[in-house]
């Protein structure tokens, strides 16, 4: 992950978890759209964006 912080080992079940929930949602929308592999990485991007350029740790239940 990142060297500034380490998840716990009791962390590693829900990691696992979302890792597996994340792919099978890009799984479904895949076979929706019947689409390439490539515009499910961009859409994966830019998800992954919107942490890279929020430096701040933000709750969703806060916005």
């Amino acid at each position: 992950m990142t060297k500034e912080w380490e998840p716990k080992k009791e962390h590693q079940a829900i990691i696992a978890r979302s890792i597996e929930f994340i792919s099978d949602e890009l799984a479904e929308l895949q076979e929706a759209l019947h689409c390439p592999n490539s515009f499910i990485v961009e859409i994966a991007n830019k998800v992954v964006y919107e942490y890279k350029t929020n430096q701040i740790i933000t709750r969703r239940d806060e916005e």
